[in-house]
């Protein structure tokens, strides 16, 4: 397994830089996952609500590639505090790639083990903490 992301945000949020926060995550994605022959790319997206963007994701067969396009609203992320940001992203990324990623079928990939090292990995970096502490060390 390759793992790869970029971003498109302006300076108005912390998409971009909290983005980097999963390169950790990815490492480990990896080397615990490099029997599956398969590339993951993220590509995260804050954007004006006017561009009427959605997630996505595309299946680039020739080179057995899935593209995560994560689009999340400039307009509301603007307003919020970097850690409450790193809250908004962190559950939407884990919703939106455990929902599109069931789609496919990865050879040699165990979903439901992958999702769940991919859990225990993001809390590790602190994603996915639950509400109430993502409001104790605001930023």
């Amino acid at each position: 397994m390759r793992v790869g992301k970029s971003s498109d945000t302006s300076t108005l949020t912390w998409v971009g830089a909290l983005s980097d926060e999963l390169l950790p995550v990815f490492e480990k994605m990896e080397q615990h996952y490099a029997v599956c022959e398969i590339e993951l790319f993220f590509v995260f997206r804050c954007l004006p609500d006017t561009y009427e963007r959605n997630s996505r994701v595309r299946y680039a067969k020739a080179e057995n590639v899935l593209y995560f396009d994560i689009v999340t609203s400039e307009d509301e992320y603007k307003t919020l505090t970097k850690n409450r940001q790193r809250y908004e992203l962190s559950h939407a990324f884990y919703a939106f790639f455990r929902g599109k990623l069931k789609k496919y079928k990865v050879q040699g990939l165990d979903y439901n083990q992958f999702m769940s090292d991919i859990k225990h990995w993001l809390q590790e970096i602190g994603w996915l903490q639950t509400e109430l502490e993502s409001y104790m060390t605001d930023t």
